[in-house]
């Protein structure tokens, strides 16, 4: 397998990233995480695979964030509930436009 290396703006690294191989090493391990056994949560996250599944990638390639918004939204929810979970995501999609880019964990994390 060939590997590249080259220097990019932390901030457009996921973007590039994205481009280039349709994902993030990130947004890939949230992917793999198990359904929670939570009925609602359960659905929550179904669904929001089901959109990553069959959005274009017009759309899907283009989240300035790592996570993408859609993964950091399977995160709010999982760590966080439907209720902040739906908080924590309108925030973040506020939050995702051109130059705003980067690693963006501590809002789950810490609850916004």
């Amino acid at each position: 397998m060939d590997t590249f290396e080259f220097e990019v703006d932390e901030k457009l690294r996921p973007t590039v990233e994205r481009k280039l191989t349709g994902t993030t090493a990130m947004d890939s391990a949230i992917s793999s995480l198990a359904l929670p056994d939570n009925i609602s949560l359960k659905l929550t996250i179904t669904l929001l695979r089901v959109y990553r599944k069959l959005a274009p990638n017009s759309i899907r390639c283009r989240c300035v964030f790592d996570p993408s918004c859609s993964h950091y939204s399977e995160l709010a929810f999982r760590q966080h509930g439907l209720l902040t979970g739906v908080k924590l995501t309108y925030r973040r999609l506020v939050r995702c436009k051109s130059g705003a880019g980067g690693i963006d964990l501590l809002n789950v994390k810490h609850g916004g």
